[in-house]
């Protein structure tokens, strides 16, 4: 009765963070419902969670027909699929799930909102992102500026683009389009301190370089940042910039040296999409991790995806700056000390 009457404690203790979330999240539905974005559910159970080498989703168990099944990475395959069916414009509030080391930024089940918009640049969607971040910092806070620890941002200061580039230049001490092999992803990682052996793919190199070297040397700008153009092994769905072959049309959006928002303009050649679909897998199976199964809807779906942009905002990142970081913690179904 003793453990019973304690964790009712702890419940109560939530309240006031409890209503802070749905007011935030009621903010969140207001500002694209006012933008003309239907929202949509995506389902929680479905035949393949993502591409990209780097994600590892839960598997479901207890299907009775024997199918496998799988809880989203994020709501990103279904709403192409719709978008693909000429269903327009439209954002999704989301619980996804990653089988990931837990940590500040990190949990296995967190709420993920992502939007598209067809027919617009890229630069739309960072548009979005910039009023979205401001307009939930004045209703929330009162102010624009949010105070952290180490930083102090302004989110009505106009963004800051930084291609990345220009940010290996700066802080890491090369351009990585100078870069010809995975060979020498590793002489660069290793030279920068990481122990990168032959099992380090060039994924690997270039996200432990922007982690360690980039990510806090953005912490000192008060503004937000968008770091634009990555390489190609980083652009599992996106296409190429058109102006600048083999970069990637995508921007990460960082405040406070924390990654907020992953926002690309969307492949549309199902071939293409097709080859970095078993590339990809390829690099799996290296890592000795069980490849991804190929959504095939998806895959043929790409080919009548009408040209888009769209993004995925972490949103529980985001109240965690606003409120503090208990605020990501008080989710049902995760324990306490996540």
């Amino acid at each position: 009765m003793a453990g019973r009457a304690s964790s009712l404690e702890s419940l109560r203790s939530r309240h006031p963070l409890l209503k802070a979330r749905s007011n935030a999240l009621w903010e969140i539905r207001r500002f694209f419902r006012s933008r003309g974005f239907p929202e949509v559910d995506a389902p929680n159970l479905v035949p393949s969670a993502g591409m990209e080498p780097h994600l590892d989703p839960f598997e479901a168990r207890g299907w009775s027909s024997g199918r496998k099944a799988f809880l989203p990475t994020s709501p990103e395959f279904y709403l192409k699929k719709l978008l693909a069916s000429g269903f327009g414009r439209c954002f999704s509030l989301a619980p996804s799930f990653r089988d990931e080391p837990e940590g500040t930024r990190h949990s296995p089940e967190f709420l993920i909102l992502e939007w598209y918009r067809p027919g617009k640049p890229l630069d739309a969607i960072l548009r979005d992102c910039i009023d979205l971040c401001r307009i939930l910092a004045i209703s929330l806070l009162g102010t624009p500026r949010i105070a952290g620890s180490p930083y102090t941002l302004d989110t009505s200061l106009p963004p800051r683009i930084l291609t990345v580039s220009e940010a290996f230049e700066r802080w890491v001490g090369t351009d990585w389009k100078a870069l010809d092999s995975p060979a020498e992803w590793r002489v660069l990682a290793q030279s920068h301190g990481a122990a990168a052996g032959e099992n380090w793919s060039e994924n690997d190199c270039f996200s432990y370089l922007l982690l360690t070297r980039v990510e806090g040397e953005l912490t000192a700008i008060e503004s937000p940042v968008a770091l634009w153009g990555f390489p190609p092994f980083q652009g599992a769905l996106a296409r190429e910039c058109p102006d600048a072959p083999g970069v990637i049309d995508r921007f990460e959006l960082y405040l406070g040296g924390i990654e907020l928002a992953n926002a690309y303009a969307e492949l549309t050649d199902g071939v293409e999409q097709r080859r970095r679909y078993r590339m990809f897998q390829e690099e799996r199976r290296a890592a000795c991790k069980p490849p991804h199964p190929a959504d095939e809807e998806l895959l043929e779906a790409v080919d009548h995806l009408p040209p888009c942009s769209g993004v995925a905002f972490g949103v529980d990142r985001f109240l965690g700056m606003l409120f503090g970081d208990t605020l990501r913690r008080i989710r049902h179904g995760i324990p306490s000390g996540i």
